[in-house]
């Protein structure tokens, strides 16, 4: 009978080890972004980091974004990078240079998904005060404008979320069939 007993309590802990080995726990440090934290009963609080989003944030991105003349194309960081969300505490550095040595001079931005929505409809516009594109209702994480040497620009992320390399060339008057390729790259830094 005490086999038995011994039997059933060494299958209990066989069962709640492994349960427990799927989840590693660090504690919380202050370097790449948290996401969940737990606590138990008279515990102390842990981070749970998601490794294979570092993992995908540290390949980060370096590729060209092809826009036509008076338009603009937006990556999908999250895709481009192989993760769900970028996560905060996390920083970045964006960087850009002129699609044709510097003859072309185009903006890129780096917003967040509600921004990502208005950029659609908003057009940049000239402040002739603070000499600089603007983009009613929008509030880029990083703006470099008229790009006709590399530019770089770091951001530390705030919140958790998905975010947006966008390039854009709707400053300019008329029509043309011109397609530009935007160098872009954005890595973690």
């Amino acid at each position: 009978m005490k086999l038995r007993e011994y039997g059933l309590i060494f299958a209990v802990l066989v069962i709640l080890f492994a349960c427990m080995s799927g989840c590693t726990m660090t504690q919380k440090a202050g370097s790449a972004g948290p996401v969940t934290t737990t606590t138990g009963p008279a515990s102390p609080t842990y981070t749970q980091v998601p490794s294979v989003s570092l993992a995908a944030a540290s390949r980060g991105i370096d590729t060209t974004i092809d826009i036509h003349y008076n338009d603009f194309l937006c990556l999908d960081v999250q895709k481009e990078m192989g993760a769900d969300y970028l996560y905060p505490d996390q920083k970045y550095a964006v960087w850009a240079t002129s699609p044709v040595s510097g003859t072309v001079n185009v903006n890129v931005l780096l917003l967040t998904a509600g921004d990502y929505e208005k950029i659609q409809t908003v057009r940049p516009v000239w402040d002739t005060v603070k000499k600089t594109w603007v983009y009613e209702g929008i509030a880029p994480l990083i703006q470099l404008n008229d790009i006709t040497i590399p530019q770089e620009k770091t951001v530390t992320l705030k919140t958790q979320g998905k975010y947006y390399l966008c390039a854009d060339d709707r400053k300019e008057a008329g029509t043309n069939d011109a397609i530009f390729r935007v160098p872009v790259k954005m890595k973690l830094v």
